[in-house]
């Protein structure tokens, strides 16, 4: 079972931390939290129940065994949620699979990148799956548009589209319009999941599925996580106690960053999923009531223990901004013993016999010890054993900790309109029509660099 721990955030476990009774304080602003997601749960916020859909499954594992059948690589086009959240799903499970298929995710529009991932590709052992909610996100299109020419020229139209897979809004959008009008098959992201919250729907399963991850059993790890993160003692709800680990971190102590640091290799690319889930959810310039606030939490991402010898120094010794919450394996996949090389060198034997995860384990706990003595407020997750079950588990916690963090904090953690204004000076600036107030305020901020 996955464990929660909020301790490190409480003197004297923690140097300068906060009295136990703060979390009794705010225990009713978490309650009054996760009554306002339950109650809304299943209609404007549809996260939570992704997991219990297997016909959505079964539907994905019918089109990935029709796609391998034509290809050995998958080319993933998306960005931001649309990308992320396979990505971590990729890089967590991939180990626990023999691959005789490949997926190559591309989530920027870097032309170098993907001229010569096209340069490596065999186009007739290659398929393509294009995710964007909206059906309008202008760098997924741009790629799907030099994809489906390099299909088309070397393949034909027919090969075309037997190629391509969407996952997009069940109605709207040039995907699924072309998805009509072309045969497409297409996958649908519910209208009430946001992207960033999307990873068990077809945004991440495709992908993970393409590869060989067992997305049946990932399904099962979240759906036990279900149970744990809607009920309603929220100081044993996991997501709840996160979620005040994080409040209490922000409000009582100044911890305006919160560090995400696991130790374990596997979740490096999870640290940067999380990063977009925090930052995009929980800075707004306005709160809930409309007044200016501009909150926000800075995710950061790091990884035990590689960061031991370099972010740890800021960690300790710098800003007192921040909170560090510690993720660990319990069970290692794999055993390594140190073997007694160099044995005439006094100085290696207390390594002599020892697993590799004792030392792993050594250095996290002495970082924790470390950060405590600083007086940096620690957060404990630990996963009993990265599997399918267990990483759905914990994809579900971490969405349900944010959004509750966001209502405690007063703020909408499910909208982002600070990312639209650059957007549309982007659109305005490639031509698009009806942008021209954009593109003026584009000149006008490069004319004053100039002028200055």
């Amino acid at each position: 079972m996955i464990k929660v721990c909020i301790d490190g955030l409480f003197a004297p476990v923690c140097e300068g931390g906060v009295g136990h009774d703060r979390l009794e304080a705010i225990e009713p602003e978490l309650k009054n939290a996760h009554r306002e997601l339950m109650s809304r749960r299943g209609q404007d916020v549809g996260f939570y129940d992704v997991a219990g859909n297997r016909e959505v499954a079964k539907a994905i594992l019918a089109e990935v065994t029709r796609l391998r059948s034509l290809a050995d690589d998958l080319v993933v086009l998306g960005i931001g949620g649309s990308s992320t959240g396979g990505q971590a799903l990729v890089a967590a499970l991939a180990p626990l699979v023999l691959r005789p298929f490949r997926v190559h995710f591309v989530d920027n529009v870097d032309p170098d990148t993907f001229a010569v991932l096209l340069e490596h590709l065999d186009p007739a052992r290659t398929a393509m799956v294009a995710i964007t909610k909206s059906g309008k996100t202008v760098e997924t299109l741009a790629l799907m548009l030099i994809m489906r020419r390099w299909f088309r020229v070397t393949l034909g139209a027919g090969e075309t589209r037997a190629r391509m897979t969407f996952v997009t809004d069940p109605e709207n959008g040039l995907l699924r319009e072309l998805s009509h009008s072309e045969g497409i098959r297409a996958f649908e992201i519910p209208t009430n999941v946001g992207g960033r919250y999307s990873v068990l729907t077809p945004v991440g399963l495709l992908p993970a599925a393409f590869l060989g991850i067992d997305i049946q059993a990932l399904l099962d790890g979240a759906a036990a996580m279900l149970g744990r993160v809607t009920g309603d003692d929220v100081l044993h709800n996991p997501a709840c106690l996160f979620a005040a680990g994080a409040y209490l971190a922000h409000r009582d102590l100044g911890r305006t960053s919160l560090v995400l640091m696991p130790y374990c290799d596997a979740l490096r690319v999870t640290t940067q999923w999380f990063v977009q889930l925090w930052a995009e959810s929980l800075a707004k310039r306005v709160n809930r009531l409309g007044e200016v606030v501009h909150h926000g939490q800075t995710p950061i991402p790091a990884l035990g223990a590689t960061d031991q010898h370099a972010q740890l120094q800021l960690f300790v010794e710098g800003p007192k901004d921040k909170v560090v919450a510690l993720l660990s394996v319990k069970q290692t996949r794999h055993s390594l013993t140190i073997p007694d090389e160099l044995a005439d060198h006094p100085e290696l034997e207390f390594l002599h016999g020892r697993e590799l995860s004792d030392l792993l384990h050594a250095e996290r706990r002495g970082t924790r010890a470390a950060l405590l003595d600083a007086g940096v407020p620690v957060i404990d997750v630990q996963v009993p054993v990265l599997d399918e079950a267990g990483f759905g588990g914990l994809l579900l916690l971490f969405e349900a900790a944010c959004a509750t963090a966001g209502i405690v904090m007063g703020i909408n953690p499910f909208d982002q309109p600070g990312i639209e204004a650059s957007k549309r000076m982007a659109l305005g600036l490639l031509g698009k029509v009806g942008y021209d107030a954009e593109v003026a305020r584009v000149a006008r901020r490069e004319a004053m660099a100039q002028e200055s």
